[in-house]
């Protein structure tokens, strides 16, 4: 999705029941993503919605989407204000391990160039910087922010000795 500025803040969430859902989940079953793309190497996965053909219809709600659906559920309408009618084509939440590193990149393929990616943080601090094009942010809990993940080069340091957690969100926007 076309995104003029490298990051674009779409408000405040209340993350309190994801966050108190986090325990519950299993970090180490999902190994796609960090076995699939080595920038992803020192992370951990839950998907909530996820395909690994990385489809732009008809999503597949994993079992975890359970936990999180009446958080999921809000956001769906977040997004309809902010962003226009659309669904949650993807929804994972993604763990970067404490001292460690998400490589630059830019994410390709029909899919995540067609939608809107949004990073909500769950787990983090002052140590954990996310870096899009030349613009580098510390994210704070509960805010949502929208990436130009696929037109610029992105990364994320973590030299805390602290996990970072972050939901992120792709939103396909319905055509108009």
């Amino acid at each position: 999705m076309e995104l003029s500025e490298n990051f674009k803040y779409l408000g405040k969430v209340n993350i309190k029941t994801i966050k108190e859902s986090l325990n519950k989940f299993d970090w180490e079953k999902f190994l796609y993503r960090q076995e699939t793309f080595d920038v992803h190497k020192h992370t951990q996965s839950v998907p909530l919605i996820f395909d690994k053909d990385f489809r732009i219809n008809n999503p597949t709600y994993l079992k975890d989407f359970n936990l999180c659906e009446n958080f999921l559920t809000n956001l769906k309408q977040k997004f309809k204000k902010k962003l226009g009618e659309g669904f949650i084509i993807r929804a994972l939440l993604v763990k970067l391990k404490n001292n460690s590193a998400i490589s630059p990149h830019c994410d390709n393929g029909m899919s995540l160039n067609s939608c809107n990616r949004i990073h909500i943080p769950i787990v983090t601090n002052h140590h954990v910087i996310f870096t899009v094009g030349e613009e580098s942010k510390y994210l704070k809990i509960g805010e949502m922010w929208e990436i130009n993940n696929s037109q610029k080069i992105h990364s994320v340091s973590n030299s805390s000795h602290k996990d970072r957690v972050h939901l992120i969100v792709d939103w396909m926007k319905l055509a108009a």
